[in-house]
Parts: structure tokens; C-alpha cells; sequence
């Protein structure tokens, strides 16, 4: 890829109805934009993970939740941001909900182009992209909830519609269709596994709701009474204590193969079959975080798993660095 990319920073403040949603742009070509595109294992992830490596990290100015209007509480009520960057050569637009990635809506690369074309004064609302009008229409959505004393976080599910897609609700109202236009931030390439973390996310991150361990769905035959299908069953559980692992390694070569990135949802363990995808739920806060396995490890007593900084963020593993957990088998 030709690194040779055009640098802009800009920030821009939309305010629709009374809620301010701000975007930070980065047009800003780094090594995780070749990472990327070289691994394709890797996702969405090594660009908008949690935290992001120096190397990778976008150049990205935010100015916080700021709008014209000073006297208004609006912006600093705000828990949904957008962030505008390139991905894999197109224009993306990643939402997160307390600085925590968790949508990213994708564009075209003739978007990506308009916007370099506007040099060091770049402004989004100067172009027709129906990935920064998804985006702000949902984080205008999720900041409204936030803003609702009548919401609850427990009542976010998500259902699996005719088409194979899935569907990110409010009791019966679509907030948000994950279709090819919208993925989970840090993806595992699971569409069921990315609409499941995706909602989990969101139900943690307004709420503190406990984690969805299915899919609704609408069409399943009536002898099913349950009406949910399961991202994939459980084969086996286990316990025991998991350790993360993260700037040491990041950015060389993994046990099968592929490049470390400490941002995504990936694991360490000693003998199950590489791809795996593991349920783990961190036993002092019931936060879980499905993982796939893709290196070797832990190589400490006592330990059955090695998290992936990414991982070990959505359970509250960082700070500690261990914690007693549970695994779920899933199968590859």
C-alpha cells in the first residue's frame, strides 16, 4: 500500500435536534493500515481497538463534546462519539459509546477520496456518505437514550432477520441493521458472534445490563418454543484463573501464524484447535467476551487462559491482570 497518503485533521460538530454528535477525522495512513490489509485475520480492531498502540495510533484531535452553544448541557450528556479514518483503502466511521469501539460503519473509497481532496481542511458534511449519515443517526439515537430516564439497558436484544442479517433492538423498535455496511469494530468475521458482542457492548456500556447468550429468532419453527438461536453451542466449560498479554508482543507473529494485535478479540491456550472461539466470563463481575483462539499459552501455573489486551478490557481484566473465569467452549 503506498504510504504516501494524504495527512488532514479536522473535527466536526453536528447538531441535530439538540444533540451534538462529534466526529474526529484522521486521514493519517499508519502501519496498522498495511497491517490490515497484508492479515486479514486481524479486523477492523488493529485500527479502532480500545487502545491503541503508539505506532498504530490515529492522529486523531478531539476537542471533547463541544458545541456552539455553550449554555446548553446537550454535549457533555454525550456518551456517543464518531470517529472518521480510512480503512482498507475506503472511508470508515467508527461509533463508540464511552470511548469503548463498538460499530463500524463502512463507505466506499470514492468517499475517502472526496475527503483527501479537501486537503488540511477537511469537513464531512461536505460530502454525500451514507456511512457518516447511518452513523450519526444512530449515535443520535443511543445519546437520546442515554438521556432517557425511562430507558433500560436490559431491554437491548438482538434478532436474526430473513435475509441473514441481524437487527440491534430496542424492545421491539431497530435501532441499527448490521449489514455489509456496518461490523463490529474489533470483528471476528462471525456475523453472529459480531451482532452478539456488538449488543452486549451496548448493553453494558448504558447500562451495566447482564450479557445476551443468544439471538432472537422470529422465524425459527413453532415445535422451538424458545425462539432464540444460540451463536454456536457450548461443547464443554471450564474454569480457571486467565492473564492478558499486550505491548510486549504486539505486532509479532502469533502461534499460528498471523501478526499479534493486542487491540482484538483473540487468546492464548495450550491445546485447543486453532479458530476456536471461546465464551469467557470473568467470575467477579459476570463480563464476558468471546474470543478466538489464535496463539500458545498461558505458560504459567495455574493459568487455562491468555487474554488479548482487547479481550481483557471488555471483562475488566487489565487493572488486575488475573481473574477467575469461565470458559464456553463454542468450536471453530
Amino acid at each position: 500500500m503506498n504510504n504516501k497518503f494524504l495527512t488532514g485533521l479536522a473535527t466536526a460538530l453536528m447538531t441535530t435536534v439538540g444533540t451534538t454528535t462529534l466526529i474526529g477525522v484522521s486521514l493519517q495512513s499508519s502501519q496498522a493500515s498495511n497491517t490490515i490489509d497484508q492479515v486479514d485475520q486481524i479486523g477492523v480492531g488493529t485500527l479502532v481497538g480500545q487502545e491503541i498502540s503508539d505506532f498504530q495510533r490515529p492522529n486523531v484531535v478531539s476537542f471533547g463534546p463541544i458545541q456552539p452553544d455553550s449554555t446548553s448541557e446537550t454535549a457533555s450528556k454525550q456518551i456517543a462519539t464518531l470517529y472518521v479514518h480510512p480503512w482498507q483503502s475506503q472511508l470508515a466511521v467508527t461509533l463508540r459509546i464511552r470511548q469503548i469501539p463498538v460499530l463500524t460503519f463502512l463507505g466506499s473509497k470514492a468517499e475517502l477520496a472526496a475527503l483527501r481532496e479537501q486537503g488540511n481542511d477537511i469537513d464531512p458534511t461536505k460530502i454525500e456518505s451514507k456511512a457518516i449519515d447511518r452513523a450519526k443517526a444512530f449515535a443520535k439515537r443511543l445519546n437520546e437514550l442515554d438521556n432517557d430516564n425511562t430507558f433500560k439497558a436490559e431491554n437491548l436484544s438482538v434478532t436474526l432477520n430473513p435475509d441473514k442479517t441481524h437487527s440491534i433492538k430496542l424492545n421491539s423498535e431497530e435501532l441499527i441493521k448490521l449489514d455489509k455496511g456496518v461490523i463490529l469494530s474489533d470483528t471476528t468475521r462471525n456475523k453472529a458472534i459480531d451482532a452478539l458482542q456488538a449488543t452486549n457492548r451496548l448493553r453494558r456500556l448504558m447500562g451495566n445490563a447482564p450479557p445476551l447468550t443468544a439471538i432472537v429468532n422470529p422465524n425459527q419453527p413453532r415445535n422451538n418454543e424458545s425462539g432464540l438461536a444460540s451463536v454456536r453451542p457450548v461443547t464443554s466449560r471450564r474454569k480457571g484463573m486467565a492473564s492478558w498479554y499486550g505491548p510486549g508482543f504486539h505486532g509479532r507473529l502469533t502461534a499460528n501464524g498471523e501478526r499479534y494485535n493486542q487491540n482484538g478479540l483473540t487468546a492464548a491456550h495450550k491445546t485447543l484447535p486453532f479458530g476456536t472461539q471461546v465464551r469467557v466470563t470473568n467470575l467477579r463481575n459476570g463480563r464476558s467476551v468471546i474470543v478466538r483462539i489464535n496463539d500458545r499459552g498461558p505458560f504459567v501455573g495455574g493459568r487455562v487462559i491468555d487474554l488479548s489486551k482487547g479481550a481483557a478490557s471488555v471483562i475488566g481484566l487489565v487493572s488486575s491482570g488475573v481473574a477467575p473465569v469461565q470458559l464456553e467452549i463454542l468450536g471453530r
